[in-house]
């Protein structure tokens, strides 16, 4: 699952950002206001930010991602203590708020809150794929996969609609291991093989993508 991550305290940002990819989120994190603003889409299950960001006016960010995905959970870190600020941000949409300085097992909890519900994404009616296990069931039956299958299946739906490329394949996937073309297009059709409907589509760049 994917997490976006605004903090513009170095420190802090890497330590959340190590502390989430070791719980196996995939984040991206951002120091700047107006940089993350542009690199706002819809396809993570929850934002994490400061109010008081730099550049941009963290109201202004919330109700921004409430456009884009209005059911996205979005959790407040911030020093700020203005009761008047913090009632905005709820009115505007903010899902949870917690104040610094915390412990960084308190804020995980808290994602755990929000993240939980989101474990299985369904790829069609009866095809539905568990985030935290990485594994794929069909009428509620498991499709047995290998662990590259599972972890290219994985790669793909977390960044549904993104172009994946050969070397993000060959990062994620095969651990940094350069594989050949021929490789990864011999995995691509094996899983291919193993889903009832075709989802894995060629980019008309070099890679793979699912809708």
């Amino acid at each position: 699952m994917k997490i976006f991550l605004l903090e513009d305290d170095y420190s802090l940002n890497e330590s959340i950002k190590e502390m989430l990819e070791a719980e196996n989120f995939i984040v991206d994190s951002f120091y700047d206001g107006n940089i993350a603003y542009d690199n706002i889409v819809d396809n993570y299950v929850l934002y994490i930010f400061d109010v008081n960001v730099p550049n941009v006016d963290g109201i202004y960010l919330l109700e921004h991602i409430k456009t884009i995905n209005p059911n996205a959970k979005v959790l407040i870190i911030s020093a700020n203590i203005n009761i008047d600020k913090i009632k905005e941000a709820y009115i505007k949409g903010c899902d949870d708020y917690i104040k610094k300085p915390f412990d960084i097992q308190e804020l995980l909890l808290k994602i755990d809150k929000y993240t939980q519900k989101s474990q299985q994404i369904y790829l069609d009616k009866e095809l539905v794929f568990d985030l935290k296990n990485k594994k794929l069931f069909y009428e509620n039956l498991e499709i047995s996969l290998t662990k590259n299958e599972k972890n290219l299946l994985f790669l793909l739906i977390e960044n549904k609609g993104t172009n994946i490329s050969y070397s993000q394949i060959e990062d994620f996937v095969y651990d940094r291991v350069s594989k050949s073309s021929d490789a990864i297009r011999s995995l691509v059709k094996r899983l291919r093989r193993k889903l009832p409907k075709d989802m894995i589509l060629n980019s008309l760049e070099e890679g793979y993508f699912i809708k």
